[in-house]
């Protein structure tokens, strides 16, 4: 039974069959050329014998192996092909006569093929059957069963041999081939996998460092049960769990929402991995957070180990609910605004955005704006006004107000308008969102209004209440006009009365079942048309004159309280127009004014007699009220240092415990706290100082000015011994005042000298004394050559908070300058200042006399 053995088995390399088929073709081949010549050597040396035959019966096998090679099945050509040449050889041997045959080569031939083509199982076999088939002919050759075998060689001998012998090279050199091929691939797998072990190891190493530093909150657990193996500092640091609390145990609760928590496991069982899942998380202190997570199932070996990550987006979804809600406050503000608003861009005036109300400024709809310049829409008269607007605009730092220009409406007529505007960027490309409004009806009015106000704007009591109800009465083509003060609450004595064409005297009217009651008892007027006849027949200023329409407005104390009236009517139906109420609102916001000033002047005069008394009781209220306020001021800033210093420890505390988490925008936050804190400590110990120099009294004394200012000066090189600052301090000078306040003052002021001649190359600082006439309180001046100040602005010198210059280029509270200027107050003195920007300032001031 021949063996089965496949030599190429599944698991034989791919080269290695390549070179066996290679091989047995290169046999197959050699077989079949040698054959033919072998068999005709024979037969011309021996003739027809049985050698004879057995050659050409191998060369026919072989052409017929050769075909079965090219068919396909090639591991049956290689196994058929060894068992023909061992059967052959002992074919040859046998009909040579003796072992010593050129034919017993071709054993070694079979051996060695199948050892190289077969398997080892058929190899072994092929080599038993071999020395079993020698020994047999050894056997039958001294038995003399063989024929006598011919001594003669020939060519064909030589042919047999070289074709054992190319044979036996075709195998070994494809056994070389496949020993060194073997030898490089295993070299070549061994590089590969000290690189591949190499590669992990840094890979692991890689993956821990991430694992430890990654700002996201990393945990690992192993399936099924969910025990931890191993968590990152991140992690711990965003629930509030230890490491000893979650390794090799099961994860607690982080889930806020049981729904969540259900929804990331069926996530993870159905798909292996979670991407993107919003979700809020609780920590162990009870503290929820809104988190992304990103969690996916990896195999080690056997195992299933779950990662996931963790990032806290609390900050980002506040932000981000905070950024819809300002963009839905802007798109309603804007869609919804009675202004007309648009959003242009400036290169071509093109409308990016338009709100409704345009149709109402200027009669134009959002279509007519859609996609077109405004030039095209033919908003603007004409093209270089709309960059008469944009260069303005630009010039003033993209922020326009109150600006006056022409505009065509869509009806084609020219209106003034005001508009309101501001540069914004959409896309990157600058736009400006501008209000818009119509002023033609404004103008209008306020043409009539400033005629109305020249008219009566002249005249005070009663000639002005005069020519008020007679221009009045103009405007409003009213047939009477009152004005009206209450003498009691029953009764209206008219101030100065209008009718047909004259001013009518001594009028007094009852303000019961009138049309005046009802205006007296409430705010913003009454108007009645056709039915005063009906309702209110008692009215005989109307009855008398036969009016049916009436318009009045109520005169109000600055309490609210009711002291006159003002109204005009009409005897014909007369609407309601908005000129009508606006003119009515602007005469009786004017004549409550002159009456209120007539009904004080007749106070005055009651009061002239206890005015005196009143002053001295209001003085002395008001002096009182400033020590309150004093005293208020210095309580609540001394209490707010204690919460000031709380931020400031709990902001240091805080970097100190998050600096490997920070980034650059969050350190540059943390070090705007500590500024704003340092400015508002400063700010504090200013308001103390300001607080406490109205306290206390004063102890005046003869105080040497020159040797406090040499004291205060040798404290500012102190602070800032790199500057070089040229002094004149003038000597003797003397004040008599309090010295602990008169320091307060030297130290403030020529702190700012100093302060203020900070960019000044050669700064010069100078205090003196004023020449004055002798017994006039002394007046002494600090002068320095610093940044100045406009004096446009000089009102703000003194008021507390109130600086010229911004922080960033001085440093300051604002408050010094109000504590000089109170001080000196105190002592009955005075402080002035001068300057000029660029060009230094000089201060004057004095303690007033001792008396």
């Amino acid at each position: 039974m021949m063996p089965t053995d496949n030599p190429r088995a599944p698991d034989l390399p791919p080269n290695l069959q390549q070179y066996q088929e290679r091989s047995l073709l290169a046999l197959l081949i050699c077989i079949c050329v040698a054959g033919p010549f072998v068999s005709l050597g024979v037969y011309l040396r021996d003739g027809v014998v049985p050698l004879t035959w057995v050659g050409i019966a191998l060369t026919l096998c072989t052409y017929g192996l050769l075909l079965l090679y090219l068919k396909g099945p090639r591991q049956l050509a290689a196994t058929l092909l060894i068992y023909l040449l061992i059967i052959a050889s002992g074919a040859a041997t046998a009909a040579h006569g003796s072992v010593r045959s050129a034919a017993t080569l071709v054993l070694m031939v079979a051996v060695v093929g199948a050892g190289v083509l077969l398997s080892r199982r058929a190899m072994i076999i092929s080599a038993v059957l071999s020395i079993v088939l020698l020994a047999a002919l050894n056997l039958a050759e001294n038995a003399g069963m063989l024929p006598t075998p011919t001594t003669r060689t020939g060519w064909a001998i030589w042919i047999t041999q070289s074709v054992v012998l190319i044979s036996l090279a075709v195998t070994v050199n494809f056994g070389r081939r496949h020993l060194l091929d073997a030898y490089r691939g295993q070299n070549i797998t061994l590089e590969h996998a000290r690189e591949v072990e190499h590669l992990l190891r840094l890979s692991q190493a890689r993956f821990q460092a991430l694992f430890r530093s990654t700002p996201a909150a990393t945990l690992v657990q192993r399936l099924p049960a969910g025990e931890v193996i191993d968590v990152n500092d991140a992690f711990i640091r965003m629930f509030g769990h230890n490491h000893a609390e979650l390794l090799g145990r099961t994860s607690p609760n982080f889930w806020a929402h049981p729904s969540e928590r259900q929804a990331f496991r069926d996530a993870l069982q159905r798909d292996g991995r979670v991407h993107n899942l919003q979700a809020l998380g609780v920590r162990q202190s009870g503290e929820t957070l809104d988190v992304r997570i990103y969690s996916e199932i990896v195999h080690d070996g056997a195992e299933q180990i779950v990662i996931t990550m963790v990032l806290d987006v609390s900050t980002e979804t506040a932000s981000r609910r905070a950024l819809e809600v300002s963009e839905e406050r802007f798109s309603k503000a804007f869609n919804f605004s009675p202004l007309g608003m648009t959003i242009t861009r400036l290169s071509d005036g093109r409308f990016m955005e338009v709100n409704p109300a345009n149709e109402r400024v200027l009669g134009y709809t959002r279509a007519d704006f859609e996609g077109r310049t405004a030039t095209e829409a033919g908003v603007w008269v004409d093209e270089t006004d709309r960059l008469a607007f944009v260069q303005l605009l630009l010039a003033q730092g993209g922020r326009l107000e109150q600006y006056e220009t022409r505009m065509r409406s869509k009806a084609g007529r020219v209106v003034p308008v005001r508009i309101w505007s501001e540069t914004i960027e959409i896309e990157g490309e600058p736009c400006a969102l501008a209000f818009t409004l119509n002023m033609e009806a404004d103008k209008h009015r306020e043409a009539l209004l400033l005629e109305m106000a020249q008219g009566v704007s002249g005249a005070t009591g009663e000639a002005f209440f005069r020519s008020l109800v007679t221009h009045l009465a103009r405007t409003l083509e009213a047939d009477v006009v009152l004005v009206g003060e209450l003498d009691t609450p029953e009764t209206v004595r008219a101030v100065a009365a209008w009718s047909a064409g004259d001013i009518v005297p001594n009028l007094h009217y009852p303000v019961a079942n009138t049309p005046s009651a009802h205006t007296l008892g409430v705010v913003s007027g009454c108007h009645f048309v056709g039915q005063l006849r009906r309702d209110f027949p008692n009215d005989h200023v109307a009855m008398d004159r036969g009016c049916d329409s009436y318009l009045g407005m109520a005169l109000r104390d600055e309490d609210g309280s009711p002291i006159g009236i003002l109204k005009a009517l009409w005897k014909s139906p007369r609407p309601l127009t908005p000129d009508m109420q606006a003119q009515m609102t602007i005469y009786a916001s004017r004549c409550t004014a002159e009456l209120l000033r007539l009904r004080r002047d007749r106070e005055i005069r009651k009061l002239q007699d206890t005015l005196e008394q009143r002053v001295q009781a209001r003085t002395a209220q008001l002096e009182y009220l400033n020590r309150e306020l004093d005293s208020f001021a210095y309580t609540v800033s001394h209490d707010l240092k204690s919460p000031l210093r709380s931020i400031d420890g709990f902001s240091h505390l805080l970097r100190e415990q998050m600096d490997a988490r920070l980034n650059d925008d969050d350190r540059d936050m943390f070090d705007r706290i500590d500024t704003s804190v340092q400015r508002m400590s400063s700010l504090i110990t200013d308001l103390l100082a300001l607080a406490r120099v109205s306290q206390g009294s004063l102890q005046r004394m003869d105080v040497n000015l020159s040797e406090l200012a040499e004291d205060v000066i040798r404290q500012e090189r102190h602070r800032d011994p790199t500057r070089i600052v040229q002094v004149k301090i003038a000597p003797g000078l003397k004040a008599n005042c309090d010295a602990r306040m008169a320091h307060i003052v030297l130290e403030n002021l020529l702190g700012n000298a100093w302060k203020y001649t900070r960019h000044q190359p050669a700064a010069t600082i100078e205090l003196g004394a004023v020449q004055r006439p002798p017994g006039q309180p002394a007046v002494f001046f600090v002068r320095d050559n610093g940044a100045g100040f406009d004096m446009a602005r000089a009102e703000r010198l003194f008021k507390p908070f109130n600086r010229l210059h911004a922080a960033s280029e001085f440093e300051g509270s604002g408050v010094g300058l109000a504590t000089v200027r109170r001080i000196l107050e105190r002592h009955g003195g005075h402080i002035r200042g001068e300057g000029e920007v660029g060009k230094g300032s000089v201060f004057e001031f004095s303690f007033g006399s001792a008396d």
